[in-house]
């Protein structure tokens, strides 16, 4: 790849992902990682709301079992959420459901 895909004669250089990142940490003297993806948001608004949460890295079986562990609801994906779960990585149905 040219240079101008390196961004390399740029004070300021942007990439995507674990692999755009770790290009860029070969030669910066400082990486700053903005996480713009619904989870933070999510985060924030249940945190805000007085909600507890337990991040989790994996979404299969190993997930649900944790959360009983911890005694926690467990959040579902955004088109699974129903009045019985109503916890979902969206930030406009975590607003509406309820306290847990």
């Amino acid at each position: 790849m040219g240079d101008w895909f390196m961004q390399a004669n740029h004070g300021v250089r942007f990439e995507w992902g674990p692999v755009g990142a770790q290009l860029l940490a070969q030669d910066t003297a400082c990486l700053v990682v903005v996480d713009v993806l619904s989870f933070t948001t999510s985060v924030t608004v249940a945190v805000e709301a007085g909600t507890q949460v337990f991040p989790y890295r994996w979404r299969d079986e190993t997930a649900e079992a944790f959360a009983d562990k911890v005694g926690a609801q467990l959040a579902v994906g955004r088109s699974m959420a129903t009045a019985k779960s109503p916890w979902s990585l969206s930030p406009a149905a975590l607003r509406r459901a309820p306290f847990a």
